[in-house]
């Protein structure tokens, strides 16, 4: 009897041995089946996305290094020689200067970084006798200026959209016509805008005649010319306007008058026109206040103002924050209303990139044009940046 219990047991031994092993042993895992819908369904799905992935690849991440090559050299559209070879020359075949012989600055710039210091020494006055006369500019730093001066209408349509937006989400008389007409410029052509305002602001337009300014014209004579010289005697200065003598280049220089007024005429224009898409995402942004937190206010005892500065706006700070990120990026390469409205590039009024513009397209400078064009987006990615770092100092 004890025999076959020790027989019997040491089998069991012997067979849970085995057991354990094969439970220590790490387990395969099974293979799942192939989803076969979900599995079209991602195909499709890449499908759709691979068109939107090359074309920002090649567009945008490739576009960008290259332009970033070719500022560093003097590469000419239509040049015989490969573009590679010029991607890879890092300023061996630079262009030297337009050998012109008031350009005094820039006449012969060479190296690799030709084209960024023609950037800062470039003047819009090569005449000698206006230099003279000291009726000079930095090219960059006046058209810089034009597109800096146009970051003026930033607040101002953020104040007016969001006092439309709030006057919107009450329950006022005609709203609904309302909300039909403050959209209308956003869908009217460009074009058609400019020409409505070169008609209101003409020498015998209706604005001037309000004003009896009947020979105020804004742009002036000063039309699309390469290295425009800026001259007293080219549209009207502060002198001209005040009766005055002053010897400064500031009271001489249209650009600093006429320049001024015609910008503001600018700003209107693109202040009217983008309200109408701003005013939606103010709306939107309204619509997520929180209900019970002004209701709190109110039980408190706060007014209207109060609860609209305590309440409303830190709600309503991640959408201004939106809009003030995009109009700036926007503003910095504002091009077509300044073109339009002034008939071509105006050293008064022309954005920064209208020199991209004449370099690249015009001159089929293609090595200058990718210059200005990188220091253009270096001045967007800093100020974009600065723009992170006061919003991450808020909230912290």
């Amino acid at each position: 009897m004890e025999e076959n219990i020790t027989a019997v047991a040491g089998e069991a031994a012997g067979t849970a041995e085995p057991a354990i092993a094969e439970q220590a042993l790490p387990q395969k895992k099974k293979r799942k089946p192939i989803n076969q819908q979900k599995l079209q369904d991602n195909i499709w799905g890449w499908a759709f996305c691979l068109p939107l992935i090359i074309g920002t690849v090649w567009f945008v991440y490739i576009a960008f290094v290259m332009a970033l090559l070719l500022s560093f050299t003097g590469y000419r559209t239509g040049s015989t020689t490969p573009l590679l070879e010029y991607l890879f020359s890092m300023g061996e075949h630079l262009y030297t200067g337009y050998n012109d012989p008031n350009t005094l600055e820039i006449e012969k710039i060479g190296g690799a970084f030709g084209w960024y210091a023609q950037i800062f020494l470039q003047t819009t006055a090569t005449d000698a006798s206006l230099r003279a006369d000291g009726i000079v500019l930095n090219e960059m730093g006046a058209y810089m200026f034009n597109t800096v001066f146009y970051l003026i209408g930033i607040p101002i349509g953020m104040v007016l959209s969001v006092f439309f937006a709030v006057c919107m989400s009450r329950d006022i008389k005609g709203g609904n016509v309302f909300r039909v007409l403050y959209y209308l410029p956003c869908v009217a052509s460009t074009v058609a805008i400019v020409y409505t305002f070169k008609i209101m602001f003409k020498p015998q337009g209706v604005i001037n005649s309000l004003f009896g300014l009947t020979n105020v014209e804004i742009g002036g004579s000063i039309g699309g010319f390469k290295w425009l010289p800026i001259a007293p005697d080219i549209g009207y200065s502060w002198n001209d306007l005040t009766g005055g003598t002053g010897g400064s280049a500031f009271m001489r220089d249209p650009f600093w008058c006429q320049g001024i007024f015609s910008k503001l005429v600018i700003i209107t224009l693109s202040v009217w026109k983008g309200l109408g898409g701003t005013i939606i995402l103010y709306v939107a942004g309204l619509s997520g206040v929180n209900a019970a937190t002004k209701e709190a206010a109110q039980i408190d005892g706060a007014n209207g103002w109060q609860i609209f500065w305590k309440v409303t706006m830190p709600d309503l700070y991640p959408v201004i924050f939106y809009n003030v990120v995009t109009a700036v990026i926007g503003g910095m390469q504002i091009y077509m209303e300044p073109e339009l409205l002034m008939g071509g590039e105006n050293v008064l009024t022309s954005g920064y990139v209208s020199l991209i513009y004449r370099y690249g397209i015009t001159d089929k400078n293609a090595g200058g044009g990718a210059a200005y064009g990188m220091f253009l987006a270096v001045i967007i990615f800093a100020l974009t940046l600065f723009q992170f770092w006061l919003d991450s100092r808020n909230k912290d």
